[in-house]
Order: C-alpha cells, then sequence, then structure tokens
C-alpha cells in the first residue's frame, strides 16, 4: 500500500525534530500510514535504511541516529522555475529528495524507493533509502518567512483586483485561494483558533461523507464510518502535531497558510485543455505569480522545520 507521502514527510520533520529535542512525540500518519484505506492491502513498508538493513519503526531510527549526532531532520520544497516559462522552457529540475538529514558534519537526502521484491513480485515494496544531494537549500527564519508571504500574498490580490470574471469558476477558485491565505496569515491568535476548529469540524463532516457507502448503507455501519472519519481526520491534522510538538501558534498559522498556495502557473498554460483566465497571459503576471509561489514553499519549510 503506497505511503500518502503528502501527508506522511512533512509530519516525519515535525516529530523528528521533536524527538531530537527530547519529545516523546509521535504521529497518527506515521504509527499507521495506511489508515486511510478501508481495505487494507499487504504491509509492503520495509522502514528506514539502516546498518544494511531497514529499521521499520521511525522513532527508534531517529532514535539511533540522535546518537550518532543527528541534529534536524529537514522536509524542503523548492519550485521548478521551467514552471513560469511559457516557450522553449528548460529542463525541470532534478527531483530532490523527500528529506535531508542535517548531522553536525553533513547532510544525507532521503528518498522513497519502490521495488517489487523476489518473494512477491507483484507487491512493490518501499524503504527510504540515501540518495545523493546536490542541491543546498536555505531555510529562513518563520519571521522573515511570514514577512514575504505577507507581501507576496498581497500583490497577488492586488493584481488580481477587476481581472477575474465571476462567471469563470477556475478564475474565481484562484482568486479565493490568495485572498483566503491572505485572512488567515492576518488572523490573531483568537481568531485563528476558532478557524482551526470550524475547519477541523467541516473537514470531519466531509469524511464522514466521504466513507459512509453510496449504497447498502446502514445504521449498523455507522459506527465504523465515524471511527474511521476521525482516524483520517486525526492523520491529515499536521497543525495539532505541530502543536504537541510545541510549535508556536504563528508557526502552525504559517504552515497552514502556506500548505496549498498554488497559483496558475506557465506550466498549466502550456498542458491545460481549457482556457486559462485572460490574467494568466498579463505581462506582470510571472513576476507576481511566481514570486508568491517561491514564498509559499519557503515559507513551508521555515514552518516545518522549525524548532520552536
Amino acid at each position: 500500500m503506497p505511503l500518502p507521502l503528502y501527508d506522511y514527510v512533512p509530519q516525519l520533520a515535525i516529530v523528528g525534530n521533536a524527538r531530537l529535542r527530547g519529545i516523546d512525540l509521535q504521529a497518527q500518519v506515521i504509527d499507521d500510514p495506511g489508515g486511510a484505506a478501508i481495505h487494507r492491502g499487504p504491509d509492503d513498508f520495509q522502514g528506514f535504511a539502516l546498518d544494511g538493513g531497514f529499521e521499520p519503526s521511525f522513532y527508534a531510527w531517529v532514535d539511533a541516529l540522535k546518537a550518532r549526532r543527528l541534529v534536524a531532520l529537514r522536509v524542503l520544497w523548492t519550485p521548478d522555475p521551467a514552471d513560469w516559462v511559457l516557450n522553449n522552457p528548460p529542463p525541470p529540475l532534478p527531483r530532490q529528495p523527500d528529506f535531508v538529514l542535517v548531522f553536525s558534519d553533513r547532510e544525507v537526502g532521503y528518498a522513497l524507493r519502490r521495488e517489487r521484491a523476489d518473494a512477491s513480485p507483484h507487491v512493490p515494496m518501499e524503504a527510504f533509502v540515501p540518495v545523493e544531494e546536490s542541491r543546498q537549500l536555505p531555510l529562513l527564519t518563520t519571521d522573515v518567512a511570514e514577512r514575504e508571504l505577507l507581501e507576496a500574498l498581497r500583490g497577488y490580490v492586488r493584481f488580481l483586483e477587476g481581472k477575474v470574471p465571476r462567471d469563470n469558476t477556475t478564475a474565481v477558485f484562484y482568486e479565493a485561494m490568495g485572498r483566503d491565505a491572505l485572512e488567515l496569515l492576518t488572523d490573531p491568535e483568537a481568531r485563528f483558533q476558532e478557524r482551526l476548529t470550524a475547519r477541523r469540524a467541516q473537514e470531519l463532516h466531509q469524511l464522514r461523507k466521504d466513507y459512509k457507502p453510496r449504497t447498502g448503507y446502514t445504521k449498523a455501519m455507522r459506527p465504523q464510518v465515524l471511527e474511521q472519519a476521525a482516524l483520517v481526520q486525526k492523520m491529515n491534522d499536521f497543525v495539532r502535531v505541530m502543536e504537541q510538538a510545541g510549535l508556536s501558534w504563528r508557526t502552525q498559522r504559517l504552515a497552514l497558510a502556506a500548505r496549498n498556495i498554488q497559483p496558475l502557473d506557465m506550466r498549466h498554460e502550456r498542458t491545460s485543455e481549457e482556457m486559462l483566465p485572460d490574467y494568466v497571459r498579463h505581462p506582470g503576471y510571472i513576476a507576481v505569480g511566481s514570486r508568491l509561489v517561491r514564498a509559499a514553499a519557503d515559507a513551508r519549510n521555515a514552518a516545518l522545520n522549525a524548532s520552536g
């Protein structure tokens, strides 16, 4: 069963760095990465490479490497400049490691490897193994990353003013993306907590609908549906894991605001079968959109790799 990397890898950094600071933290998605599946496939995760074999427990793996002077675990995103070139784009950047281990004297990248085992040729086995790390990415402080994301969001929202036809659902969606992220990033603490509570209630309601069978549903199934929805929400709730790791509410807010910022880019313009909004072809859009993508990546990196 493939690992849910989108939720799994960020929480490796949050949990791993907390454990390196002495906090005995665990996370549901790490404990049971296949928990979102109604019908479980075979257990095909070998774990994390260690001493010529694999350690299936992330917690034991981090503890073992801490004794070898591991000081941080970083998960880093970097935008691809090719996404913002309309004509004759350069080749895409090489794939980044899924995460990087920072030791006192070196850095080692790790990526998920999938390969078919001799004993189970129809089931691809998965494991995190060392890979060559060629690019060093800067890690901003959360304060610097937040300021840049605020300015980039404000610039994006200003740019779209008067350029979004209300009957174009794509344009309206991407405008709302920017406005919602800006509103979230300017929330005071009390409003942020209210928003989190409402967001979790909405997500739980949707998950209950998603896990309710479309046909053949009976009241006897309700406890199982409720249990499954609650489990999946716990798996996805990286903000709660950040809170348990002792990260500040502002760091949590920054990670949540940056998480889903993905404006339309020139790759969409090159490949989309639908007609994109006219503003995508505006001479000033590339500068505004690419700045927002970079700021969102820097903000997410800063927040998820933060230590306080």
